[in-house]
C-alpha cells in the first residue's frame, strides 16, 4: 500500500493557524501595554497636575468656631392664636435668639420690634398639624434664624453675621 501524501491545503492551514495565535497574543499585550499608559498618564495628572483644593476654600467650609461664649437676646412670651378653622388653638412660646458677638446682640436688641412683629405674623400663619412634629418646630426655628438674620444683617444663610441659632424657652399649644 501506498502512503497518501497530506493535502496541501490541510498543510498551508496549519502555517496559518501559527500566525494567528501570535497576533492575538500581540494584540493582547498591546492592549495592556496601552491600558497601562492611560492609568499611569490619569493616576500623574490627579497626583501632581491636577489644580490643588484652595486650603482657604476648605476653611470657608469648615462651621465657625466663635472665640467668646455666645450671648443670647431673650424675647418676652408670644401667645398668639394659630390658624385653626375654629380659632380656639393658641400658641405660647418663649424665643431666646444665641449670637455669636456682643454686637449682633445689640443688633438684636435694637430690631427686636420689628422681629417681634414678624415672628408674630409667622406664629399666626401656623396650625396645629405644623407645630405638633419635631420635623415642624425644627422648620419654624430655621425660619426665625432666617427672619432675624434677614430683618437685622439682610442675609438669611450667613451664619458668621452673628445669628448663630434660635432655642425654645417654652412651647405649650392649647
Amino acid at each position: 500500500m501506498a502512503k497518501v501524501a497530506p493535502a496541501p491545503a490541510a498543510a498551508g492551514g496549519s502555517e496559518e493557524q501559527a500566525p494567528a495565535k501570535g497576533s492575538k497574543k500581540l494584540i493582547i499585550i498591546l492592549a495592556a501595554v496601552l491600558l497601562l499608559v492611560v492609568g499611569g498618564g490619569a493616576a500623574a495628572y490627579f497626583l501632581v497636575l491636577a489644580p490643588k483644593a484652595d486650603p482657604s476654600a476648605v476653611e470657608e467650609a469648615a462651621p465657625v468656631k466663635p472665640s467668646t461664649p455666645p450671648s443670647f437676646a431673650v424675647l418676652d412670651q408670644f401667645v398668639v392664636n394659630l390658624a385653626e378653622p375654629d380659632n380656639t388653638r393658641y400658641l405660647q412660646i418663649g424665643i431666646t435668639y444665641e449670637v455669636t458677638t456682643p454686637q449682633a446682640l445689640e443688633e438684636i436688641k435694637t430690631y427686636t420690634p420689628v422681629i417681634r412683629s414678624r415672628i408674630l405674623l409667622v406664629l399666626s400663619g401656623k396650625n396645629v398639624a405644623d407645630l405638633t412634629s419635631i420635623e415642624g418646630k425644627q422648620r419654624l426655628m430655621d425660619e426665625l434664624v432666617d427672619l432675624a438674620r434677614v430683618t437685622v444683617f439682610g442675609d438669611p444663610k450667613d451664619p458668621t453675621r452673628g445669628i448663630r441659632d434660635v432655642h425654645f424657652s417654652s412651647f405649650v399649644i392649647q
